[in-house]
Formats: structure tokens, C-alpha cells, sequence
């Protein structure tokens, strides 16, 4: 992640919590700006890198939209296990995903007018996956799209990463990396779950020093497949954020237009080329209900 000296990327609130430590639902149901709301966050902070995709791009990006696939996670590293002495003893998976391939199909086929439809309907997941060092474990989900994995849970061997700790589908075949020393995934992709409103709701843009007096672009969310049908703006491609007063914070509200969302929409946020080289604090909390 070159230039970046942190990225952190969150669920609050998510439609699925899957986690046999049972250490996540506390942390992850919050109560956002006074109600709850099902809300990604993506807080950045390090150099502008002239265009580059918020945190190093995963590995692959892999489409479940036809088939799900099952994920699994495993370490370089045999102390990256779920036991007292170990480093990280446990990694959450974020991303969209169903109870199985059939399951998916009849929501595919058949929406939720049946059981089976309700039951497979993609949805927003956290799932909590207990590491086995250089053993492969898999998550129990299928997954439609793997946008993000962090480490919840450390052993008294060290609080951080031992070793690489690849997120994998197939077997061999890595999507993201969480990389020895650390504790964060990469990637500034996140996937929606279908048949949602989605809102930017806020965007917070910090200098750690003061900029040349100008004034430009320096975040951009690239949105894509929205029913834009559903929207009265059909301008759904493309958000920019900008400075006014460069020396200052900038902070941006919700926005007026929500997009409908499908079961391929995304948006990736990225930097641009304004003011290349600079540190800054980047932080984006989006909702959708």
C-alpha cells in the first residue's frame, strides 16, 4: 500500500452477523448519527497517490453474480491460529452473500416470493472466520462479492499479523491480502446488497499540512450498475469532493440523490491528481436502507 500509511474499512449495523467468538455484535450495532442504519466506513490516511484506488486494489476481484463461491482464509504463518499463544486468532469477512447456490438461484428466479427466495436473498455479512495457521478454514457463507477482511481477535503471541493471511477462492487463488504486521485488508471497493437506497452520508477531508492556495478534486466515488430507473438523476456515475479552502477541513453532508442499488452495485473510491504527494485523513460513511 504504497503512500498509505492506514486504511480501515467497516460494516456498522449489517444485515448478517455470522461469528462464532461472539465478539463482534457489540462493536458492530451501532447507532449511527441517532438511529440505526446499515453504513460502510472507509477511513484512509497517508500520500495522495495521483489516481490510485483508496488502499492497494485486492488481489482479484471475483464476480459471485452467476455462481456464490465459499471463501477460505490461511496464514504463511502457523502462529496466525485461534489458540491462547497465537498472533491472529481470527479474521472477519465483509462482503454480500447468500445461504447457498440454491438458495441464490430461487431469490434469482423466483425473488422472495417463496421460502427459499427469502432465505437467499443477498445480503450484507460480517462473518468471523477462526484461524488455522497454515490450514485452510472456510467461511460458512457463500459469498457474491468479498470486499474486506481485518483481524478481531489476537492471541498473546502478538497483536498483529505473523505472517500473510490470504482470503482465497478457489484454494490458492487469493482475493485479498492482510499482510504480515498488519491488520487490515486492502481495497476501496464496496459492494451493495440489492433493493436498497444508498446515500453518501458523509465525507470528511483533512490536510496534515497546509496546501498550495488552489483549489480541485481530491476524492471521487465511481459508481456503478444502480437502477438508475428507480432515480431522477442520471448522473449516477461519478461523485467528486473538493476543497474550497485548501488549509482547512472540508466536510461534506448527505447527499440529495439516493441510488437504487442491484445485485452488481459497487462504488470505488479514489483520490485524484489535484494535490498528489500530500498527507491526508480521508473518511467516507455511506448508508443504505
Amino acid at each position: 500500500m504504497a503512500g498509505i500509511a492506514y486504511v480501515k474499512k467497516r460494516l456498522w449495523n449489517p444485515e448478517l452477523i455470522v461469528d462464532p467468538t461472539g465478539l463482534l455484535p457489540n462493536r458492530l450495532v451501532q447507532d449511527i448519527h441517532g438511529w440505526h442504519r446499515h453504513t460502510y466506513e472507509i477511513t484512509w490516511k497517508g500520500t495522495t497517490q495521483a489516481g490510485e484506488e483508496l488502499g492497494t486494489a485486492a488481489t482479484s476481484v471475483k464476480d459471485g453474480t452467476t455462481t456464490p463461491f465459499l471463501v477460505n482464509v490461511v496464514s504463511a504463518q502457523g502462529n496466525d491460529t485461534d489458540a491462547a499463544g497465537g498472533d491472529v486468532r481470527a479474521v472477519a469477512l465483509i462482503g454480500i452473500t447468500t445461504n447457498s447456490i440454491a438458495g441464490y438461484l430461487a431469490w434469482n428466479t423466483f425473488g422472495e416470493t417463496t421460502r427459499a427466495g427469502r432465505d437467499g436473498k443477498p445480503v450484507s455479512t460480517v462473518e468471523v472466520v477462526l484461524m488455522n495457521g497454515t490450514s485452510d478454514v472456510f467461511a460458512t457463507r457463500y459469498f457474491i462479492w468479498l470486499d474486506a477482511m481485518y483481524a478481531v481477535n489476537w492471541g498473546s503471541g502478538g497483536s498483529d499479523a505473523l505472517g500473510n493471511i490470504q482470503a482465497e477462492s478457489p484454494v490458492n487463488t487469493v482475493l485479498i491480502v492482510l499482510l504480515a504486521t498488519q491488520n487490515e485488508g486492502e481495497g476501496g471497493v464496496w459492494h451493495f446488497p440489492p433493493d436498497h437506497n444508498v446515500t453518501t452520508q458523509h465525507v470528511h477531508i483533512t490536510p496534515t499540512e497546509v496546501f498550495a492556495a488552489t483549489t480541485g478534486v481530491v476524492l471521487q466515488g465511481e459508481f456503478s450498475a444502480f437502477d438508475q430507473a428507480t432515480n431522477t438523476d442520471p448522473d449516477l456515475d461519478i461523485d467528486y469532493y473538493q476543497y474550497t479552502t485548501p488549509s482547512l477541513d472540508a466536510e461534506y453532508v448527505r447527499e440529495e440523490t439516493s441510488r437504487r442499488s442491484t445485485v452488481a452495485s459497487k462504488v470505488l473510491w479514489k483520490e485524484t491528481t489535484v494535490f498528489a504527494a500530500k498527507d491526508v485523513f480521508l473518511r467516507v460513511v455511506q448508508e443504505f436502507h
